[in-house]
């Protein structure tokens, strides 16, 4: 109960302040995309997608092995048992 009326407190004098900026709006036109767009066809046509996708791939499959197998190693941990 203390707790959590100190983060309420702290929240409502946070919020109180943060109404005092000014309102401010972030526009990003289309073309700095169809840009970025323009700029990673131009790297696939220059680079070997097929050689790139099996890199990534293995990354992929190395991570997922990597995550596994820590998994099962903390769940053996975990056991009483053994």
């Amino acid at each position: 109960m203390v707790t959590e009326f100190v983060i309420d407190l702290i929240y409502k004098i946070v919020s109180g302040l943060l109404t005092l900026l000014p309102d401010f709006s972030w526009d990003v036109e289309s073309s700095v995309f169809s840009y970025f767009i323009g700029i990673l066809q131009a790297a696939g046509y220059m680079l070997p997608m097929d050689t790139v996708g099996i890199i990534v791939g293995l990354i992929v499959a190395l991570t997922t092995f990597r995550i596994v197998i820590s998994i099962i190693k903390t769940i053996w941990d975990l056991l009483p048992i053994v």
